[in-house]
């Protein structure tokens, strides 16, 4: 672990990743510094607990955002296209400005490190417009020069507990994807993005100027309902959803499978990964350290 030679502005703190990278941060004796909206919500409550310090502002607040970072040494930054439950075109612009908007600033602050949460299959030339926005952002953050890191997470573990939770068809678990059963499918836990976040700015000269793909096991949606249903004591059965119907709910996720499922996900080094982070969580692994539950 290195010294701690100022605090990581955490950006998107109360979010899933930005929490992760969060507690990763302070594991390892990091300060961290929370750009929270409001400090009284739950989430921040059990940030400042934890020992993050809370620091109160918006990302369309041009001078929240330049305090936030006064001092800091670091930002992790992770940034949503939702608006609601759903990815709507208005909220992809807004991101990809605020995006470009805090690169700018780290850049005129002198931040000495940047660490960008993306997503994997960026670059890929697939015309979605939200993988678009993110590498907009990417590029920019390279036009600028900012020293800075790239992740690129694959699908979550997680979503397994949430939006993807599987059912229970008497003694079967039946897992229904938008995915061909045997099309191998690249996940990652989201503790593992926050590791991954805290590990580069531990170790900058291994990973200042990277783009790194991260993913923790690739299966088939077939192996994963034998892993789901395994851990339930249940019979697995997966079953492919057709993508017009995911489309009809939400255009740009529909939009993204349709991609996933007619190009090959670019090759992903896990073994590099885990060399660099020995626990690099396997879905077995994230089910026992999560307790999942059906």
């Amino acid at each position: 672990m290195s010294a701690d030679n100022g605090p990581v502005l955490v950006i998107g703190a109360t979010g899933r990743q930005g929490t992760a990278t969060a507690a990763a941060l302070l594991e390892r004796g990091r300060s961290v510094r929370a750009f929270v909206r409001n400090p009284d919500a739950p989430q921040a409550r059990r940030l400042r607990d934890a020992g993050a310090e809370l620091t109160v502002g918006d990302l369309d607040g041009e001078e929240s955002l330049r305090t936030a970072m006064d001092g800091a040494h670091g930002v992790f930054l992770m940034l949503t296209m939702m608006d609601g439950v759903h990815i709507s075109l208005a909220a992809v612009a807004d991101e990809e400005r605020r995006g470009k908007a805090v690169a700018d600033l780290a850049a005129k602050a002198g931040v000495a490190h940047l660490v960008y949460s993306s997503l994997h299959g960026v670059g890929a030339g697939s015309g979605i417009e939200y993988y678009d926005a993110k590498e907009h952002i990417e590029d920019h953050i390279r036009a600028l020069g900012l020293p800075a890191t790239v992740l690129r997470p694959v699908s979550f573990m997680d979503n397994f507990a949430t939006y993807n939770r599987p059912a229970r068809d008497g003694d079967h678990l039946v897992l229904a994807l938008p995915v061909p059963p045997d099309l191998p499918m690249p996940l990652i836990a989201i503790r593992d993005i926050g590791r991954f976040a805290a590990l580069a700015f531990d170790r900058p000269d291994e990973f200042l100027g990277r783009t790194l793909a991260l993913a923790g096991d690739i299966p088939t949606p077939t192996r994963i309902a034998e892993t789901l249903a395994r851990a339930a004591g249940l019979l697995p059965r997966a079953v492919q959803v057709p993508v017009e119907q995911i489309r009809a709910f939400d255009e740009q996720v529909g939009k993204m499978f349709a991609f996933f499922n007619s190009r090959p996900a670019p090759a992903i080094d896990v073994p590099g990964l885990r060399a660099a982070l020995p626990d690099l969580m396997t879905l077995d692994a994230w089910l026992t350290a999560t307790d999942w539950p059906l």
